[in-house]
């Protein structure tokens, strides 16, 4: 199993699971690192999260549970305790929809960073991710080659403190731009110009998804309202960033 993190491995995963191999490399973007994870490991399963998460203690076994009837899993991500307002509105813009409660289905937008799943079926799309493990397109691939793969809120990990507004705005910028781009790539030049120039309506559509998910779900809506402006300015770096990777593909760059 592994463990790949932009940042400095904390020393409670290490002490926790000690056969886990982490990979780090400055500058480098999470879907690099978990690339180069996978290839760096032997195990017969293999993990995947960032540095701010924490693990439940049955995490392990649960995962090795689940995996005996999936070829991948993605868990619940929970917000830890002693969060602050951004920290809060990093975690409703990427986690609201990995909140509890759910009921466990089948799905193809797993959570990487609270994901693991059977390295025979990853061999099978290593194609996919030689230039980074970008999840839409390996859980593509793998449905496409009749793989199982389940979100389930048992296995459960807890977000702790981020690194802070300018560097979550960065990494939105960056895999914003890159996810523009990717899309594109796929797209008619007409459907990436529609791409940008709908793009002062995504940031909106992106925040109305995440307070009605947390509506429904009836938690922390209280920390959802006091982080929404924060939440709002995430959004539209990310729809401004998508924005630019649909431009680039119009003007062939």
């Amino acid at each position: 199993m592994i463990v790949c993190e932009p940042e400095a491995s904390p020393e409670h995963v290490r002490r926790r699971f000690p056969f886990v191999r982490f990979v780090e490399r400055k500058d480098a973007l999470v879907p690099e690192l978990w690339r180069d994870g996978i290839e760096a490991t032997r195990g017969d399963l293999i993990a995947l999260t960032i540095s701010p998460m924490r693990a439940a203690p049955d995490w392990v076994a649960t995962a090795r549970r689940l995996l005996q009837e999936a070829d991948g899993v993605g868990g619940a991500i929970e917000p830890a305790r002693g969060l602050r307002v951004r920290d809060w509105a990093e975690y409703f813009c990427r986690y609201s929809r990995d909140m509890r409660p759910f009921a466990e289905h089948e799905c193809a937008d797993l959570p990487g960073d609270n994901a693991v799943y059977r390295r025979a079926s990853l061999a099978r799309v290593q194609d996919v991710y030689r230039t980074g493990f970008w999840e839409p397109d390996v859980h593509r691939a793998l449905l496409e080659r009749s793989a199982s793969l389940r979100h389930d809120p048992a296995l459960v990990v807890y977000q702790g403190r981020s690194a802070g507004i300018a560097a979550f705005a960065r990494q939105r910028l960056r895999h914003g731009r890159l996810y523009g781009h990717q899309r594109g790539a796929r797209f008619t030049p007409a459907r990436n110009a529609a791409g940008v120039v709908a793009a002062p309506l995504v940031p909106l559509l992106m925040t109305f998804r995440v307070i009605r998910r947390v509506a429904e779900k009836r938690r922390h809506r209280l920390e959802a309202l006091v982080a929404l402006p924060l939440i709002f300015y995430f959004n539209l770096v990310w729809a401004a960033a998508e924005a630019k990777g649909h431009l680039e593909v119009v003007r062939g760059r």
